[in-house]
């Protein structure tokens, strides 16, 4: 059997996921890799067939989406024959972790095309959706498939999984320092700063793609992105400021560090991921606008863990989708 896995590399989640299943998938199929967004700063662990260029969303320097960057950024045209050129016709099953390209192409080319994505969770008839956030549709006509499996916090649908954990976050021993660790990719250095020195009795490590060597500002310590550091800083912190990413806040809340959440504005995703995380518990606020300043004092001062259960459940999901498909074409043979 030989399946072909589309992987969005925006971001770090999609790629870190996939480096947990695709050895597990190895164990039973052949798998040839296509990634689709800008180049990533992860290392990736096995061959990748093609890289489109996809669909990106850009961001400005203060947390959100730039519709004329956006717009003037992506390419329709290469999309479209990306779409035309991409081999899906070759394989037996397409898997697609939010990647447009071979979605597409699944589309037009009839092609069966699973989802397995904590986006896909979000389009669940039993997602836990607030009233805001009905125009979340919009996000499956981003990747279609009319089929799939979905990760979020809590299982809330027979096809939802919890978070899969990176083994090598399973196998960080965390511990309490003195610093808080800052996630934070879609705000530029100078808002960053403007913002943490303010607190000058608290030692900020902010993790940045925004630079190639650290450099330390009053209280406040910046760090290009490295996924060794990074993660070390991650078990020995006192607490996790990020966006409403799904990766990030799920480590952090396996880890079980103290949380503060700040949703990237417009993007839809993290507006529903940080309803769901307030709803369990986790400190949320809108923007680092001024009005929201004293919530990070209160949250510095007395920020509570969530508590959390994560087992892992690689193996059981491969199993799963690989199963259901065998079933599912049993049963069209059979028609």
């Amino acid at each position: 059997m030989k399946i072909l896995y589309g992987i969005q590399s925006t971001g770090n989640g999609h790629l870190s996921r996939a480096k947990e299943i695709i050895p597990h998938l190895l164990k039973r199929v052949q798998v040839d890799v296509v990634l689709s967004g800008p180049k990533n700063q992860l290392r990736i662990d096995f061959p990748i067939q093609e890289h489109y260029s996809g669909f990106t969303f850009y961001y400005n320097k203060n947390g959100s989406i730039n519709w004329l960057k956006t717009l003037l950024r992506n390419n329709p045209i290469q999309f479209i024959v990306d779409v035309i050129n991409c081999p899906v016709q070759h394989y037996d099953l397409v898997i697609n972790d939010f990647e447009p390209i071979t979605a597409w192409a699944c589309f037009f080319k009839r092609k069966r095309c699973i989802a397995l994505s904590n986006q896909y969770a979000l389009s669940l008839k039993n997602a836990p959706k607030q009233p805001r956030f009905g125009f979340l549709s919009i996000v499956k006509y981003l990747a279609p498939a009319s089929e799939g499996y979905g990760f979020h916090f809590k299982k809330f649908d027979k096809r939802v999984f919890l978070p899969i954990i990176r083994s090598q976050v399973r196998a960080l021993k965390p511990s309490k320092g003195n610093h808080i660790v800052v996630y934070l990719p879609a705000f530029g250095i100078p808002k960053l700063e403007s913002i943490l020195t303010r607190f000058e009795s608290t030692q900020w490590h902010v993790y940045t793609p925004f630079l190639a060597a650290p450099f330390q500002s009053k209280n406040v310590s910046f760090f290009p992105i490295d996924e060794g550091s990074f993660l070390q800083d991650l078990a020995q912190c006192k607490g996790v400021m990020t966006a409403a990413g799904f990766t990030t806040t799920a480590e952090a809340l396996f880890l079980k560090k103290p949380l503060l959440v700040v949703p990237l504005k417009s993007q839809i995703e993290q507006l529903f991921n940080a309803a769901v995380l307030k709803s369990m518990g986790v400190t949320v606020i809108k923007n680092l606008k001024q009005k929201n300043l004293n919530k990070v004092a209160q949250w510095l001062e007395k920020g509570d863990t969530v508590l959390v259960s994560f087992p892992d459940e690689t193996q059981k999901l491969v199993d799963r989708l690989l199963l259901d498909y065998i079933k599912g074409q049993l049963i069209l043979d059979q028609l």
